[in-house]
């Protein structure tokens, strides 16, 4: 995984966190192992990054139209690497760890057409 698509990925995690409006302990958990597992390959520090991509996924949030170009830009940047079983994967992990909420579903399976279109 590039870190142009590990970063996306990050933001897809973020705004998944923001579109279901709950923030478990165990989705917590299983997202510091993600950000662990995926690792960090730039000269800027992870935290800068997770701060500013923090802010993109609530900006996005707000609107129906940034959310879908939200979407549509990062996964062209995921698929364009070739990393899309693995970010579904992880996305699948974080989302299901305390089960996979109606609104978490609808995400993915947005998510899933976009990737494997």
């Amino acid at each position: 995984m590039t870190q142009n698509s590990r970063q996306a990925l990050i933001e897809l995690l973020f705004l998944s966190l923001y579109l279901d409006n709950h923030l478990s302990l165990a989705e917590d958990d299983v997202l510091t192992d993600a950000l662990d597992h995926l690792g960090w390959d730039s000269a800027h520090p992870r935290e800068t990054f997770i701060f500013q991509a923090f802010s993109n996924a609530r900006e996005a949030s707000a609107d129906a139209i940034k959310i879908e170009g939200f979407l549509d830009q990062r996964s062209d940047i995921i698929k364009a690497d070739g990393a899309e079983p693995q970010a579904l994967t992880w996305l699948t992990k974080v989302l299901g760890a305390d089960g996979i909420s109606p609104s978490e579903e609808r995400f993915l399976h947005r998510l899933e057409k976009r990737l494997f279109a």
